[in-house]
């Protein structure tokens, strides 16, 4: 089988992702499956999310799946905030100083791999404006400054660079970054600073301890230099770049075919020109009474008195989400307090501090049918989401280990939360959602996770999972 097919199984991932996004409406506490309810309506129309006052083009708003709880009952609930962008006017478009690092490493010669990064850098150098700021560094068994951090003016001598890269050698993907982020701290042009980083392989020359390839992702993110990456092919770390992505504020790709690297390549331009809010972050206060169970899809820190997330560059337009569940221990009825959500951020164009801040509040009732009825369809559904890539990331994770009865339970209780939720909300399309989850496991059973069938699905559905959860 080639590498670069595309297998039945991550289609019916990727039709699967794109059943949960628009449908699913509710969720139970807790990963695991739970027994239906009757579909009952709301008592009264759900409240909008409270959305805070801030300053700059990022808003925050707040909500919970359930707007209220039944008196001592100590349930987990889940807490979504929202992270939205304005969309930024047509004309308006922020110069970038952009360094593409390119892994160069023997492997790049198969499969049209170096061919086509070298047809993508110069599409890419093509689209970029005299006012913006280029460099070209690639490693192999060292890294080496191609094209030095300067503006884009004589594009032929741009050219010639990109076209002289040539694969040999090891992987020295530390040294390689590590000259990137130093071009970038030369440049002097204003505007937003990215590293794009592209790999085939294994760290395997110079500093290859993951640790260390993470903190140096991250190492000038206060700088506002930002690092995304970029993975081809199949014989990549792909739990590596994507924690060097988060680490460096950017964004992670699993390329599976080499002629996709040109319009990936546009889209991070597209990123880079729209950024409306730089090393942006969450902090979440939760009062006494509101314990934090999981954070979905994103690494957190637990603070004092709850967690924050690190979301790095949010570009115009663009919403993100961010998935707590937290455990609700009420004591007395009426109006409750759950949490408090703060937003901090730069703003690209001044370079000031920015925030926005929403606040999070539950009813708490005596009445169990009142509690039942409240679910809040937008927040639900947005946990939902979370929380079944989460499962589905842990089964292919499980997969991949070749622990089979891990795998089937994860995707079996993706599978109980689709059902169940679809039944609390009327939804029937949750139960064509959950025999995709079914097939998919399946898939995985018939398919040796060692095989380059296997292997891509892995890949594939790590990348799937990580886009569900945001």
């Amino acid at each position: 089988m080639q590498r670069w097919q595309i297998t039945t199984g991550l289609a019916a991932a990727t039709v699967l992702a794109a059943l949960i996004v628009p449908s699913l409406r509710g969720g139970e506490a807790g990963p695991g499956p739970q027994a239906p309810l009757s579909p009952p309506q709301p008592l009264s129309p759900p409240q909008p999310p409270v959305v805070g006052v801030g300053t700059g083009l990022l808003s925050l708003s707040g909500d919970l799946d359930q707007q209220a709880l039944l008196l001592g009952s100590g349930e987990d609930r889940y807490l979504v905030f929202d992270v939205q962008a304005q969309a930024l006017p047509g004309d308006v478009r922020r110069p970038v100083n952009l360094a593409v690092v390119v892994d160069t490493s023997g492997s790049m010669a198969g499969r049209g791999k170096i061919d086509n990064a070298r047809m993508a850098a110069r599409e890419l150098v093509g689209l970029l404006n005299p006012e913006d700021s280029f460099s070209l560094v690639t490693f192999d068994d060292r890294g080496q400054v191609r094209v030095a951090s300067g503006p884009v003016t004589d594009r032929a001598r741009l050219d010639r660079a990109v076209m002289a890269m040539a694969p040999d050698g090891g992987t020295n993907l530390y040294d390689g970054l590590e000259l990137g982020l130093k071009e970038l701290q030369r440049a002097d042009q204003g505007g937003v600073k990215r590293v794009i980083l592209l790999s085939d392989g294994m760290a395997n020359v110079g500093v290859t301890d993951p640790a260390s390839l993470v903190r140096l992702s991250g190492s000038l993110v206060q700088q506002g230099i930002t690092v995304s990456g970029l993975g081809l092919g199949l014989d990549y770390n792909e739990d590596l770049l994507a924690a060097m992505s988060d680490a460096g504020g950017g964004s992670y790709r699993f390329v599976d075919r080499p002629g996709q690297l040109a319009s990936l390549f546009t889209q991070e331009l597209h990123q880079m020109t729209a950024v409306a809010g730089r090393e942006v972050s969450l902090d979440v206060k939760l009062p006494p009474g509101v314990v934090l169970q999981e954070v979905y899809g994103w690494d957190s820190a637990v603070t004092r008195d709850g967690y924050r997330v690190f979301m790095g560059d949010v570009h115009g337009g663009e919403t993100r989400k961010i998935v707590a569940r937290v455990k609700v221990l009420s004591q007395e009825e009426g109006a409750l307090h759950v949490a408090t959500g703060a937003l901090a951020y730069t703003d690209p164009d001044s370079g000031e501090a920015a925030q926005a801040t929403a606040t999070v509040s539950a009813e708490i009732t005596r009445q169990r049918e009142i509690a039942m009825r409240s679910v809040n369809a937008p927040a639900a559904d947005k946990a939902a989401q979370a929380v079944s890539a989460t499962l589905m990331d842990r089964a292919v994770r499980a997969y991949e280990e070749g622990d089979v009865a891990e795998q089937k339970s994860n995707m079996a209780a993706a599978s109980g939360i689709l059902r169940s939720t679809g039944a609390r909300t009327g939804n029937a399309g949750l139960s064509s959602a959950a025999a995709d989850f079914d097939e998919l496991s399946l898939g995985w059973e018939k398919t040796a996770n060692t095989s380059d069938d296997g292997i891509y699905q892995v890949k594939k559905a790590k990348e799937s999972a990580r886009v569900l959860s945001r």
